[in-house]
């Protein structure tokens, strides 16, 4: 229904909180296409608001850009279904935020152990480990996994029938494009986080994939001695951003090379912190990459670790490893990748790490800040971004 009311994108952009650089980046993968005047400015009406809102609350579930833009296609897109599934999230997120309310209470009229073990296990739910498995983090990871499917999953295809380890899906940011990719073949996705698990497979439904199922495993626990983990399970096991968290990355890969049959393969992608370079240059962003590094480093991971993928492969006992680097470049020419992986990506996963960086001493919060603005600074049309992942690809021996 048509209202009369029409909105310029600064005005929608001032009058939601949705960024002009965003409209016009939704605008361009076909999420929110508003009408054009004749001299070419976009022009919104009610119904592109409410097209706006699913699209909105079709991201906080962890949906990618293409996808939405997909389901919003569809002819008659059910706004009940995308209100009942967005009040789904809200409910959870305040039964959580009330539990730990109600914990913080009791350790304050009794600070024992026991009730600060209680809140630290309440806490535990929102942070599980340094990016964390909140909303926000499921948002970015998609943003990631969208702005890379090209550059990290080229070459990538499992024969039908295969049988394919995910090993640390999480949130099921890589599992569509990989399922998508080899519709025949069959994964397993697996993660040690239950609230993952059930993103992942929202989120694998939400794309119409059937094939693809979900198990809670942790990956030091294996393999299982029967069943489909035992020794020699799988065709071929994919890992992708997991090795960075674990406290013994070599032993992981040692057990996922007893999953893989002889002559099956791991393919292992990771980033290296490190490689990151930009302009303007600026100390204070520096510092706040190197916070994050060393968050993760005391937290028992590693930012650094795609420089380490040969030798972890080479010390796991895997054998004909090939590592190539796949570099992420962004200057004023690509708007859409300085949106989705500078700012959206990168900076944020750094952003995410301000109050346990300033709380470890490891910053102050003015100098924080000024490193993050400094980061969005190289997303603008004359700055530039650079970033390196490591992608892996070796054989059980036979």
């Amino acid at each position: 229904m048509d209202d009369g009311t029409w909105w310029t994108v600064g005005e929608l952009a001032q009058a939601t909180g949705v960024s002009v650089r965003v409209l016009r980046h939704w605008d361009a993968l076909g999420v929110v296409s508003p009408e054009r005047t004749p001299s070419g400015h976009r022009r919104y009406g009610p119904a592109h608001v409410t097209r706006l809102y699913r699209a909105t609350a079709l991201r906080r579930t962890g949906l990618g850009l293409r996808q939405i833009a997909a389901l919003l296609a569809q002819e008659d897109p059910d706004p009940a279904a995308t209100l009942r599934a967005h009040l789904d999230d809200v409910e959870e997120d305040l039964r959580r935020r009330s539990q730990l309310r109600d914990r913080l209470r009791a350790a304050l009229e009794s600070p024992e152990p026991d009730q600060l073990t209680k809140v630290i296990e309440t806490m535990t739910m929102f942070e599980q480990y340094v990016h964390g498995y909140r909303s926000e983090e499921s948002t970015r990871l998609t943003d990631q996994a969208d702005a890379l499917a090209e550059l990290l999953h080229a070459g990538i295809r499992f024969r039908p029938g295969e049988r394919v380890l995910e090993m640390g899906c999480g949130v099921g940011a890589q599992t569509v494009t990989l399922a998508s990719r080899s519709p025949h073949a069959h994964f397993v996705s697996a993660d040690i986080a239950p609230d993952s698990l059930k993103s992942a497979s929202r989120r694998v439904a939400a794309a119409g994939l059937a094939n693809v199922e979900f198990a809670e495993k942790d990956v030091f626990a294996l393999p299982e001695r029967e069943g489909g983990f035992a020794e020699a399970s799988f065709d071929h096991v994919f890992v992708c951003f997991l090795l960075e968290h674990l406290p013994s990355p070599a032993d992981a890969l040692r057990r996922l090379r007893r999953l893989v049959r002889p002559g099956g393969t791991v393919t292992v992608i990771e980033g290296d912190h490190g490689s990151a370079y930009f302009h303007p240059d600026d100390e204070a962003a520096r510092a706040a990459i190197a916070c994050q590094v060393t968050l993760q480093r005391h937290a028992g991971g590693d930012a650094l670790i795609g420089r380490r993928l040969f030798p972890l492969l080479h010390e796991a006992e895997w054998s004909d490893i090939a590592v190539t680097p796949r570099t992420v470049y962004v200057d004023g020419s690509r708007p859409d990748l300085a949106e989705s992986f500078t700012r959206r990506t990168f900076t944020a996963m750094v952003s995410g790490v301000r109050e346990p960086a300033v709380a470890a001493g490891l910053t102050d919060p003015d100098t924080f800040d000024a490193g993050i603005a400094a980061l969005r600074r190289t997303a603008e049309p004359d700055g530039v971004f650079c970033y390196t992942f490591f992608k892996a690809v070796a054989h059980r021996p036979t």
